[in-house]
């Protein structure tokens, strides 16, 4: 049994390695591509940032109790939005992008 796991040993050592360097470089870039690439919506100061947004959409703002309170329509790419917003939770949606915010 002993000579059993020094073989696995062996292997995940020498083998693994070799294998991980064998994937083609492509696919390894598409991947951390892919991850930057992905929209991101950030509210600070009474401005909405949205990064990498894919297609032109609509902002739309909504309180707690769910009434829309904001809407304007947005251009793709990443783009900065002026709101003034009292303190409170609040919802925002940019296309399918949806986040949960608090203003204090």
């Amino acid at each position: 049994m002993k000579g059993f796991y020094i073989t696995v040993l062996g292997i995940c050592l020498f083998v693994l390695p070799g294998f991980a360097q064998s994937l083609p470089q492509d696919s390894v870039r598409f991947a951390t591509e892919d991850a930057r690439q992905s929209p991101k919506l950030t509210l600070a100061q009474n401005r909405i940032v949205i990064e990498n947004l894919p297609s032109d959409d609509v902002l739309e703002v909504y309180n707690i109790m769910g009434v829309k309170i904001y809407s304007q329509r947005i251009k793709s790419g990443t783009n900065e939005y002026a709101v003034d917003l009292p303190r409170g939770y609040y919802i925002i949606k940019a296309g399918k992008l949806v986040k949960k915010v608090a203003v204090r």
